[in-house]
């Protein structure tokens, strides 16, 4: 196993497509995807159809919780999962309209309790050694004690695992100033990371200042925009390809990091692994449901991907 994924506020997701939506209107909706998810969860699954298994962990609660454990049992992803009472674990929501837009719902999810976050990081350095990489992904579990992401970034660190984060807020931060190795995110949260709006020039200056003590990449994805990559080979613009439609925007980060990660894992050049990591996103952006990525799909839309090597 080389990578592992680590979810901390793993959730029931529940997907439908509602052609005309509108708000005020009731809708009455016969087929609902309902899997289990958060944006972990969505990486490891778009990582196993490109060919790569990867185990997931995080915290889980109540009923809810139950039944993602068992889901993910039954989907056959080995998952380290803290379980503990405190309330139900969240259950997130997209409607998706005729022309691909998508509205989402994503209820927070309970406090975790001090001692199950202390469990959790006394697995999660058990297992780090394990792994090259530990890929954090998602919203932040309500409760975490301060310092928590520095403490993920420190026991891996001392299991010589790679860290690489896809999340945001002042966690993002405490991970960064932690000694974070990787960071792919969007452009607003680059910008309330860094305080300043985004250009690649903004990019490159923080990538600079903070690959001084342990960054070795930044990435920062805009939507069916221009993506911008960061690493000690150079400053990268990726252009994504024209899609004939679109589907559900939904999930197509979280199948950018799948491709990211499997051609890290995988030796690829930065320019390979970045084209992959477009073609994953641009595949899921045809499918409804996050995560869910065609492989021949996702490798011929990589090759209509145009990356270039601004310096």
């Amino acid at each position: 196993m080389n990578a592992l994924i680590v979810n901390l506020n793993l959730a029931v997701d529940k997907t439908v497509l509602v052609p005309s939506f509108e708000k005020g209107n009731i809708y009455r909706v016969a087929d609902t995807i309902t899997l289990p998810g958060g944006k972990g969860v969505n990486v490891a699954r778009a990582l196993r159809v490109l060919g790569l298994e990867a185990p997931l962990a995080g915290f889980a609660s109540g009923h809810n919780g139950r039944w993602i454990a068992g889901a993910l049992k039954k989907e056959g992803f080995k998952a380290f999962i803290e379980r503990h009472d405190n309330g139900e674990s969240r259950v997130c929501y997209t409607i998706v309209d005729a022309r691909g837009r998508s509205t989402d719902l994503n209820e927070e999810g309970p406090e975790v309790p001090a001692a199950a976050q202390a469990r959790f990081l006394k697995k999660f350095y058990a297992m780090a050694g394990e792994f090259r990489v530990a890929a954090v992904c998602g919203r932040l579990s309500a409760g975490l004690k301060k310092g928590f992401y520095t403490s993920l970034v420190k026991l891996a660190a001392a299991r010589g695992c790679f860290t690489l984060f896809d999340t945001s807020g002042p966690v993002l931060a405490e991970a960064v100033a932690a000694g974070a190795e990787g960071v792919k995110i969007n452009r607003y949260e680059f910008e309330e990371l860094s305080g300043e709006a985004f250009t690649p020039a903004r990019l490159a200056a923080f990538f600079a200042l903070h690959s001084r003590r342990s960054l070795k990449t930044l990435i920062v994805t805009d939507g069916p925009g221009q993506t911008y990559a960061a690493s000690p080979f150079g400053l990268w613009s990726v252009k994504p390809p024209r899609l004939p439609g679109l589907k559900s925007p939904t999930g197509a980060g979280d199948s950018f990091m799948a491709g990211f990660l499997f051609g890290f894992l995988h030796g690829y050049d930065f320019e390979r692994t970045l084209k992959l990591a477009s073609g994953a996103a641009a595949s899921d952006c045809l499918t409804l449901g996050a995560g869910l990525v065609r492989r021949d799909q996702a490798l011929a839309l990589a090759q209509r991907t145009l990356v270039k090597k601004i310096y």
